[in-house]
């Protein structure tokens, strides 16, 4: 499936940073509006809250889950959580709770939500996307800096995210970190990525790789985040991984699509 084409426009004046500390969403949307009063739209709500709920009590424990609630076709919400595989699962925790409070705030009277932070994600719909790839929601950010030497950059990005994108499709937890240190450029490139962990081996690869493929179109940029609904990628020569002290201050911006 194609990353759709869209034209974001860039303020340069109005630069966002990439690392908000998982504490401001990144992406939503809200599709499959219900408004009236009616008996569905109660049974719609009340079943909501109770996948919500489920996923709640769930995520904590593994940083991933799925839950689903109701009987009838049109009326049963298919709901899945997952944390960054990086993460603590206090931090998991945390973002979960404000992502659920977030998309029903944002998104009242929707069957069809979905909410992105650094840190987690959560998503709900009355159809069954378990197990299926879906690369809407598709953004990019951009570092405003360029590699000094760029053809060893771009060599060494495509290694670096090439050996992660074979990382998260093969693991059970769908995650994959690497760094790499490019000697030419003097650098220290950090890469991630991720899928949820109800897609297959394939359907993940396939995923990260339509993501790479944008990607490597920016390349020579010092850092790149691309995300779908279903994976994200990125690399950045400062670390932005839990596990090491510093967040990346470099400046970022939104990438057409």
């Amino acid at each position: 499936m194609e990353l759709p084409c869209k034209a974001i426009l860039i303020f340069i004046a109005l630069l966002l940073p990439i690392a908000s500390h998982g504490l401001e969403s990144i992406n939503q949307q809200c599709s499959k509006n219900f408004t009236s009063d009616t008996d569905n739209q109660q049974l719609l709500q009340a079943n909501i809250n109770n996948a919500l709920f489920g996923l709640l009590g769930k995520t904590p424990l593994h940083g991933f889950a799925i839950s689903s609630f109701g009987q009838s076709y049109d009326s049963t919400i298919y709901g899945l959580t997952l944390c960054r595989g990086d993460v603590s699962l206090e931090a998991c925790s945390e973002c979960i709770i404000n992502a659920a409070q977030k998309i029903r705030t944002v998104c009242p009277y929707s069957a069809q939500s979905y909410i992105r932070y650094e840190y987690c994600l959560l998503r709900y719909d009355t159809s069954n996307f378990f197990g299926q790839t879906d690369m809407g929601g598709s953004q990019a950010w951009l570092s405003s800096h360029i590699a000094k030497n760029p053809m060893d950059f771009q060599q060494g990005v495509r290694r670096l995210t090439g050996e992660v994108i074979v990382k998260a499709a093969a693991g059970d937890e769908k995650f994959g970190l690497g760094e790499s240190f490019l000697p030419k450029s003097n650098v220290t490139v950090y890469a991630m990525a991720q899928c949820t962990r109800d897609l297959q081996e394939a359907a993940c690869k396939q995923c990260l790789e339509k993501l790479s493929e944008y990607m490597l179109n920016y390349s020579d940029h010092l850092g790149c985040y691309v995300i779908s609904i279903s994976c994200v990628l990125r690399y950045e020569i400062r670390s932005f991984i839990i596990t090491h002290a510093a967040q990346s201050p470099d400046a970022y911006a939104p990438a057409p699509l």
